[in-house]
């Protein structure tokens, strides 16, 4: 009384191979990235999609192309390799710092911007008033600011 199972045929279907990949390929990159972090390996992975453009995917830690240039070219791991982790984080650092300092020196840029405006605007609205004003009306210091301007 045991029943046999039946063989499923498997047919190809290019609209679901796209859809799969285009659901799928993200979900891969996110996993080799944790491995990567995670147990500080170097990780490659390179897709090229089945639809009929054929766009290339491409993940790598630290660098598809250095993890593929270590691998043709057979190298053993050595101990600079092997502190590669180490050395992704540093740079990983040194990028977020960069990038605040790039903040930091736009933000004083925007200030001094904002002051030479301020200042621009201050002595020209004194000029102006001078300028403005009858003659008769201004003081020996003032007509020597208006001379000097």
């Amino acid at each position: 009384p045991r029943t046999s199972r039946k063989r499923i045929e498997i047919k190809r279907g290019n609209k679901v191979r796209d859809a799969c990949f285009s659901k799928r390929h993200t979900t891969i990159f996110n996993k080799a990235n944790e491995l990567a972090i995670l147990c500080g390996v170097m990780v490659a992975a390179v897709f090229i999609s089945p639809n009929a453009n054929g766009g290339i995917f491409s993940f790598g830690y630290p660098s598809v192309s250095s993890v593929a240039n270590r691998f043709l070219a057979g190298h053993a791991p050595n101990s600079t390799s092997a502190s590669s982790s180490t050395q992704g984080g540093r740079v990983c650092e040194l990028e977020h710092e960069e990038r605040e300092l790039k903040e930091q020196l736009q933000a004083s840029l925007n200030q001094n911007k904002l002051l030479q405006e301020a200042i621009a605007a201050r002595d020209g609205g004194r000029t102006m008033h001078l300028l403005q004003c009858d003659c008769d009306e201004l003081g020996p210091k003032d007509l020597v600011a208006v001379l000097q301007s």
